[in-house]
């Protein structure tokens, strides 16, 4: 079984595009539908994005990520509580055999990862051992992408634009985001990672509902790293696994190790 690429929105900032479903979330009023006094709209642009950004640290989401394709069929979704710092976090990446299904669970002070694959030739992704990989912020070389603090990327926008009611459009700099994006952003994206562009969308409480930046591969194909926030303040359960369930020292070949 060849190994695929393990995690699915990082793989954007490598050679080839890994994730492909996203949600849709409808940003804009009806048709002629004025704008109301007070309302993101009537603000400076980029003091909206900046809050809107903010606000994904305040209450439980729901977030899809992908790369604004779905012919390959991967896709990442995370159900996070901002707060408390649990979730779960789970990336299907289709392979020739099937899927293989990645798992990450935060539970506060931990981190576990478990993999399920098509058939066992790799014995350590059998679907039931989760592996410790260590605490919340560990180095991002290791984690890769790091989905619950995208939003973050989005806090110092620049030549930002408003399209619509709620929609807006502008660049961002990445140059400092190897935190929160993996070591491979500026082996990708070089030069161009100081004007990255970006569209952003809010809903009428003023939080991101959708956030797209705009990036290319090595073949100067254009890539799109697409979030779509949504269920705000749902219940988010996520306990640490039983304790036989859990392995430590986890391979190299566990996402995070």
């Amino acid at each position: 079984m060849k190994k695929p690429k393990l995690v699915a929105a990082g793989a954007v900032l490598a050679v080839a595009v890994a994730a492909g479903v996203w949600a849709l979330v409808a940003s804009g009023d009806e048709p002629g539908r004025p704008a109301v006094t007070g309302s993101p709209a009537a603000t400076d642009p980029v003091a909206v994005l900046r809050a809107a950004a903010t606000m994904t640290d305040e209450q439980p989401y729901r977030l899809t990520v992908g790369t604004g394709g779905t012919a390959d069929g991967d896709s990442t979704v995370v159900l996070w509580d901002p707060k408390a710092k649990r979730g779960l976090e789970t990336t299907s990446l289709k392979v020739p055999t099937g899927a293989v299904k990645i798992e990450r669970l935060t539970t506060g002070p931990d981190v576990y990862v478990r993999i399920t694959a098509p058939d066992r030739r790799v014995p350590v992704w059998d679907g039931k051992t989760w592996w410790h990989v260590g605490a919340p912020g560990a180095p991002a070389a290791k984690q890769g992408l790091d989905n619950t603090r995208l939003a973050s990327t989005l806090a110092a926008p620049t030549g930002v634009r408003q399209t619509g009611v709620r929609d807006y459009a502008g660049t961002v700099d990445l140059r400092g985001s190897a935190e929160v994006l993996g070591s491979g952003v500026g082996t990708v994206l070089g030069d161009r990672a100081g004007a990255v562009p970006f569209t952003a969308s809010v809903d009428e409480q003023g939080r991101l509902v959708r956030y797209r930046i705009e990036l290319a591969s090595e073949q100067s194909q254009t890539a799109q790293l697409d979030l779509t926030y949504s269920d705000f303040g749902l219940s988010v359960t996520a306990d640490p696994p039983a304790a036989d369930l859990v392995g430590e020292n986890p391979p190299a070949n566990i996402p995070g190790a």
